[in-house]
């Protein structure tokens, strides 16, 4: 109802601009902020409101998870916290502060460790290629994604514009020194300039399960939970990478092995321009970057096959990237997670000491995370 839902959204600005400035200067993340941005990137705002509203108050209230409450409800009992003690006040913000971890644990977490980690095939004849296999991300099925990829996009990097070695060498074999490129120039000044390519997904393999049954994808708990927070960025966006579609041209393009990590890392991100449909403006996420390589920013269009048989990047999923990079920066989500990876990552083989200094709690969490309910990190 529009009322309930103007109600909602005056009363979830209230809270942030709240607790917003409170925050401690050295936590690990901003907390607020995070809660703050999600509400302004994601495109479905009433059911994050929805989300944000009855999850803080089961929190706040101590109140059973199968136990239903309203919006109305939830909103009600918020109304007029600004009066509320110094107790009742730092008890809603814990509750804030729990609802952020919510959001990290089954959405930001999961998709971080994997993120550009594709596997890299070996490109093989398409006839090899066993287009039925069911199996998400099959070394077949990624050989057929980085072939499609690496002809859509002209055997050339989407953002450096590099041309793949192997590619490259292959065609000098046949040609020699009339080697050429896809436009019919030819490659030999380029020759030094050449690198090896990789397949990199837009939105990773974590959002699926391992295998699809019967055309659906098997959803564990925390794997639903991720797709109705993606859902809220675009209702779309699942459709395009349900099941085996994930390995799809339209999720993936061609980039060099350091600008994947990049951008599987959510430091780069692809901004569209406005009345040009495949024309990007590509920067890192954190605009006052010290060492910017690749001389970002730049604009590129992205290359197109002229019969359409291979389909472009989807500008869709390009934006869900770009608002999740938004997020994880400026509320240093993205830090945290990458500190909480490596100092677990440290922790592997360390033997737990007697004094309880070893952080085992943090470091069960995070292997529970990380697995995603049965998810190989790969």
């Amino acid at each position: 109802m529009p009322e309930e839902h103007d109600k909602a959204t005056e009363l979830f600005h209230q809270i942030t601009n709240h607790f917003e400035p409170l925050q401690a200067p050295d936590n690990d993340y901003k907390s607020t902020t995070l809660i703050r941005l999600m509400h302004e990137e994601v495109f479905v705002k009433d059911e994050f409101l929805t989300l944000f509203f009855t999850h803080i108050e089961h929190d706040r209230l101590g109140i059973a998870e199968d136990k239903a409450i309203s919006l109305s409800e939830s909103l009600s009992g918020l109304v007029g916290f600004q009066g509320w003690t110094a107790e009742e006040q730092y008890t809603l913000d814990q509750s804030l502060v729990r609802f952020a971890r919510y959001l990290i644990d089954n959405f930001f977490l999961p998709l971080k460790p994997l993120a550009g980690k594709t596997p890299q095939p070996t490109p093989v004849s398409l006839s090899c290629v066993n287009l039925s296999a069911p199996a998400i991300g099959t070394s077949q099925r990624l050989s057929n994604l980085l072939q499609s990829c690496l002809q859509r996009d002209r055997y050339r990097c989407v953002i450096t514009r590099k041309f793949d070695v192997e590619e490259g060498e292959k065609r000098y074999k046949t040609d020699g020194e009339n080697v050429k490129d896809d436009d019919g120039n030819s490659l030999l000044p380029e020759g030094n300039n050449m690198t090896y390519l990789e397949v990199a997904h837009i939105i990773p393999h974590s959002f699926m399960s391992l295998s699809d049954i019967e055309g659906g994808p098997n959803l564990t708990g925390r794997k639903q939970i991720a797709h109705m927070i993606l859902k809220m960025f675009n209702p779309g966006a699942v459709h395009l990478i349900s099941g085996t579609d994930i390995d799809r041209p339209t999720n993936a393009f061609s980039l060099t092995h350091d600008l994947h990590r990049l951008f599987g890392n959510f430091e780069i991100a692809f901004e569209p321009v406005q009345d040009s449909q495949y024309t990007y403006k590509i920067d890192y996420v954190k605009t006052r970057r010290i060492f910017r390589s690749h001389n970002l920013p730049v604009t590129r269009t992205l290359f197109i096959t002229p019969d359409r048989s291979i389909e472009p990047p989807s500008r869709q999923l390009l934006e869900v990237h770009r608002a999740i990079a938004h997020i994880l920066h400026h509320s240093a989500a993205g830090d945290y997670i990458d500190r909480l990876i490596r100092d677990m990552e440290d922790l592997q083989g360390e033997e737990v000491c007697p004094n309880g200094s070893t952080r085992l709690d943090e470091y069960v969490h995070f292997k529970i995370m990380s697995q995603f309910d049965g998810m190989i990190i790969c």
